[in-house]
């Protein structure tokens, strides 16, 4: 915690002993400034207590305590503001090379003012109420010890450790959304390859997603393919990696703000949250535009915990500049987070240390509504004009993809995005308990505690170590802070179609609020308990109050990691069975096909008409890997071998389901759309090579119907992955056709796998059934339990398993 502005006072005595041999209580100050030089303060602490009568044993006295302070807390203010960051757009937490930053220092002079205080004490505050002397005693240790800052990681040893987590997250994580596959890895997969799956979001007829996005993530990934020779399976575990190391970028910013701008103990908390919980395994390694929005939500919280500032644009600039990248690239309803902002620049007046003269008090605001218009105009500019030309080149035609998204969720109407499902008010609540347990209860705690902590305890608000004096407003500057999660939660809680992405963008201001949540209420049992005890416990009092922080912190973590290991357990057999997929199908050589030590994925660049064909003589079979009613559950093509394609069966399921992209034709250029040059120098993901760009599907539809073309036939796949729950009650045997009547209606989902003589099994991974057997049970299902404890909350039930398979066609 920060040094309070108000230092010790002296303490008085209960008796009328002289002055003289009173020793003074230590002293300390959170003034900002420079560092005051040991060996000055001294000497003028002994010339002022020379003019002023005092003996030298008290100037002994103040001298001793003046380096003793010194030696206590000069390593925690180096280690604090050490790695202090630069204000250069997003905090990087490196080094200012001084080793001791200004804001915070022992000063000298309070030590001889409490010494000439203790001369000039009268008889009747000598003689004061003991029992008063000794409450007020306490609350001053209390300060004391709370001022001495406790080690907090530097930027790069926060980055290292939350990469090191994100990196296994890429590895080992699942693929919690659908979404994420058929809109984003699919379309990238187009881009890169040339095949891929299309969702009818990505007609021109509708242009809610847009090919900017997908472009900002294809770069790298093609980077990586040619730089290191990838296939396509190591481009989308390498892929994740990067997205790893952002997010890992991101929240060691985020954690180095919170230290130098709120207080170095609530950073220390912030950090182990955001390493630990479940929820920010699940969303930092996710390709989709909620994850790419939770970056710049916390590079833009970086710069709101900073104070307003009124002769510097640069904080006002770089917070628009996040929210608008956040909102026009990725996710546009994430620009919410930013209102609260927008209020804190013309509710909160704060005049930074610049030399240049101070507006005058009544135009402030207007300059600062002028610099927020200014700023979000620029950056309207630089983020929104290059997606409009990239949007326009691969569709066609002009769009505006966040105006469309917008337009579709806001005022779809029948066509929303209610059609595919609604979920009750609860289910956001559900979710953060899953992926946060202790910690979402914490946040949605944060501010009734700030108001119940302001009522009771004020001082015991954080005071950044930035701020020079008491803060004048701490309600409604943290009110502010705490706005942007409870603005998020309260706006989707209200909306009926909810899924678990939408929550990512607020999913640190998650751990930021619950950690303030548990820093306040560490300092009311901690105040409480000072008054209750005597002076000699007060130290392990404020030691075990601290350890109690530390407990709920570790608590929630042990139950995240619970939740992580049931996920990877219980759920990972898709993703394991389709990494397997990629070496266990076999695409055989084209017939007359000339060998080529060539990358995966490589085209030419020139095509000319003469000898368009002439390569590709030989046509590649394609070889089909079918799916039924696990279709939701693929992986994308990049588990799939070059020359393999995944087919969809008729299954249950009765909505729309994706399409394919229009490929190149054999000799280069598309049968349809774009025209035609006898002679084209392009590159490999230029909207001619890549058609399905702009083609407007004919079949597809806003409207969820099902459109039939889509499915294959079960005769022409080769490969099979299917669920089979051998737990389960076995209904009659599939047909040679694998379909079974029953009241002559056909089974859409029999149970391939069985049929033996059909499909031979090459690779197997269990899957946790949930209808049957301990499954049932939530907590066995969400939670990783050992199996005693499983046996004994389910009366001796053990957890039931199905094989998630890949078959081949004997």
């Amino acid at each position: 915690m920060p040094s309070s502005a108000s230092g010790l006072s002296q303490r008085k005595k209960a008796s009328g002993t002289d002055s003289s041999t009173t020793t003074p209580t230590p002293t300390t100050t959170g003034t900002t400034g420079t560092t005051t030089n040991a060996t000055t303060t001294t000497a003028q602490g002994a010339t002022s207590l020379k003019s002023g009568g005092v003996s030298s044993e008290a100037t002994s006295t103040a001298t001793s305590f003046k380096a003793s302070s010194q030696q206590t807390n000069g390593h925690s203010h180096i280690q604090r503001n050490n790695d202090r960051s630069n204000s250069n757009g997003n905090s990087n937490g490196t080094s200012n090379g001084n080793g001791v930053n200004g804001h915070d220092h022992v000063n000298g002079n309070s030590i001889v003012k409490g010494a000439l205080s203790s001369k000039s004490t009268t008889d009747d505050e000598q003689e004061s109420d003991a029992s008063s002397d000794r409450f007020e005693t306490m609350d001053e240790i209390s300060q004391w010890r709370t001022s001495v800052a406790p080690y907090c990681p530097s930027y790069s040893v926060a980055f290292k450790a939350i990469f090191l987590v994100r990196a296994l997250a890429a590895t080992y994580s699942n693929i919690s959304d659908c979404d994420e596959v058929f809109n984003f890895w699919e379309p990238m997969h187009y881009l890169q390859y040339g095949t891929g799956l299309e969702t009818w979001e990505y007609s021109p007829l509708y242009a809610i997603r847009s090919w900017a996005y997908i472009l900002v993530h294809a770069l790298p990934a093609e980077i990586t393919r040619l730089a290191m020779s990838a296939n396509r399976l190591q481009v989308f575990f390498i892929l994740r990696i990067i997205l790893g190391a952002v997010s890992a970028h991101c929240e060691a910013t985020l954690y180095r703000a919170v230290v130098d701008e709120v207080d170095p103990r609530i950073g220390r908390y912030l950090l182990l949250a955001l390493v630990s919980s479940a929820g920010t395994w699940i969303a930092s390694n996710a390709f989709l535009p909620s994850t790419f929005a939770m970056y710049t939500t916390m590079l833009f919280f970086s710069q709101m915990l900073q104070p307003p500032r009124q002769h510097s644009v640069k904080r006002t600039f770089w917070a628009i500049f996040w929210v608008g990248l956040g909102a026009l690239l990725g996710w546009p309803f994430s620009a919410a987070v930013g209102l609260p902002f927008a209020l804190e620049e013309l509710l909160i007046h704060s005049r930074n240390q610049s030399k240049k003269k101070t507006v005058r008090f009544r135009d402030w605001r207007r300059m600062r509504f002028l610099r927020l218009v200014s700023s979000s105009i620029l950056v309207l500019g630089i983020v929104l004009i290059p997606l409009i030309f990239i949007d326009h080149y691969y569709y066609d035609k002009f769009v505006v993809v966040p105006l469309n998204i917008v337009l579709y969720n806001v005022f779809g109407g029948d066509v929303g995005p209610d059609i595919f499902g609604t979920e009750p008010w609860w289910f956001y609540i559900l979710n953060g308990l899953l992926n946060f347990n202790l910690l979402f209860l914490a946040a949605l705690l944060s501010f009734p505690a700030l108001v119940f902590t302001f009522l009771v305890a004020p001082d015991v608000i954080p005071n950044p170590p930035s701020s020079a004096d008491q803060l004048k407003d701490p309600l409604l500057l943290f009110t502010l802070k705490l706005s942007p999660f409870y603005l998020w939660f309260a706006i989707f809680t209200a909306q009926p179609h909810k899924e678990e992405r939408f929550l990512f963008v607020v999913y640190p201001l998650i751990c930021f609020n619950a950690v303030m949540t548990l820093f306040m209420a560490q300092k009311l049992v901690q105040r409480g308990l000072d008054r209750f005890v005597t002076r000699s416990k007060t130290a392990a009092i404020h030691k075990y109050s601290r350890g109690l922080v530390w407990v709920v912190l570790i608590v929630s973590a042990a139950v995240s990691v619970s939740r992580i290991l049931a996920l990877y357990e219980h759920y990972s057999a898709p993703i394991d069975v389709y990494r397997n997929a990629f070496d266990l199908v076999k695409v055989p050589e084209p017939i007359g096909s000339t060998s080529t030590a060539t990358v995966e994925g490589t085209e030419p660049t020139v095509i000319a008409a003469s000898n368009a064909g002439s390569s590709l003589n030989a046509k590649k079979e394609i070889i089909r890997v079918c799916v039924g009613k696990e279709w939701y559950r693929f992986p994308s093509h990049y588990f799939l071998p070059e020359g393999a394609r995944l087919g969809l069966i008729k299954s249950h399921f009765d909505g729309l389901l994706p399409g394919e992209f229009q490929e190149q034709s054999e000799s280069g250029y598309p049968t349809s759309g774009k025209s035609q040059h006898p002679l084209a120098i392009d590159w490999r993901w230029s909207a001619e090579r890549r058609p399905g760009t702009s083609h407007i599907p004919k079949l597809m539809n806003n409207e969820n119907k099902e459109v039939v073309e889509h499915y294959t036939p079960l005769e022409q796949c080769q490969y099979l992955v299917d669920l089979d729950y051998s737990g389960r009650p076995e209904p009659e045997k599939p047909t040679a056709t694998s379909s079974i009547v029953i009241n002559e209606t056909p089974d859409l989902e029999p149970r391939y796998l069985q049929n033996k003589e059909q499909w031979e099994k090459l690779y197997c991974r269990k899957f946790l059934d949930t209808t049957v057997g301990a499954g049932r049970n939530r907590w066995v299902r969400a939670f990783w339990i050992p199996d005693k404890i499983t046996l004994a909350l389910t009366r001796g039930q053990p957890k039931a398993w199905g094989d998630y398979c890949l078959a081949r066609r004997k």
